[in-house]
């Protein structure tokens, strides 16, 4: 009976034990739970912040690249708009003018060595030293004209109309000392075979003078 007793009071010192030791394990295992739940309930919010966060930064991003395409958009229409040819640059007179002097150079130079090489008055060395000069001053005019074709027609440069304007000048300026130039060096060379032919006329009347006496 005693042997009965003892066995009955260690099961149930065990299984208050047992009891204790699950309802300790439940306490944990619930607190475990609610420290779980408390995570994940950060963790959604950290996503949620971050998501946030990615989605203003590529708004950000997609702003900044907005605006650099609308500015790289702006540079490139007024760098178009200034292909653009201004109507009233290309019909100044000066425009015209060169033209005109182009067309006297060509002429001058054409003209001056063959009424010159046909005189018979220069020698092989100063016609070659005059077709070179010639040559010379006519390259340089067809670049002028070709610049200035180039200047009064749309998208070709981009230039300011004071930048066109400018450099219409110069190249006026350039063809005018290109026509005046090859005006008087066909004149110095059409003197020097004149006075070569007066001389020898002189000479040729001098023996008719001669001769007759």
């Amino acid at each position: 009976m005693r042997t009965i007793l003892i066995v009955l009071t260690m099961i149930f010192i065990n299984t208050g034990l047992q009891a204790q030791t699950f309802k300790e394990w439940f306490r944990q295992k619930k607190t475990q739970k609610k420290y779980l739940i408390e995570q994940i309930a950060q963790l959604k919010i950290y996503l949620e912040l971050t998501e946030k966060g990615y989605k203003i930064a590529k708004e950000g991003l997609t702003m900044i690249g907005d605006l650099k395409r609308g500015e790289f958009k702006l540079h490139k229409n007024y760098f178009d708009s200034l292909k653009v040819v201004n109507p009233k640059i290309a019909g100044l007179p000066k425009v015209k003018w060169i033209g005109t002097f182009y067309g006297e150079v060509k002429s001058v130079c054409s003209s001056c060595i063959s009424k010159l090489g046909q005189s018979g008055y220069l020698t092989n060395d100063e016609l070659a030293y005059l077709r070179s000069v010639f040559d010379r001053v006519t390259a340089d005019s067809d670049q002028i004209q070709a610049a200035v074709k180039e200047i009064t027609s749309d998208g070709n440069l981009a230039m300011t109309d004071n930048e066109r304007l400018k450099r219409i000048d110069g190249l006026y300026d350039q063809i005018l000392f290109n026509y005046t130039f090859s005006k008087a060096f066909c004149n110095e060379s059409a003197v020097l075979a004149a006075a070569r032919m007066k001389e020898k006329e002189d000479v040729v009347t001098g023996r008719q003078l001669h001769g007759a006496n």
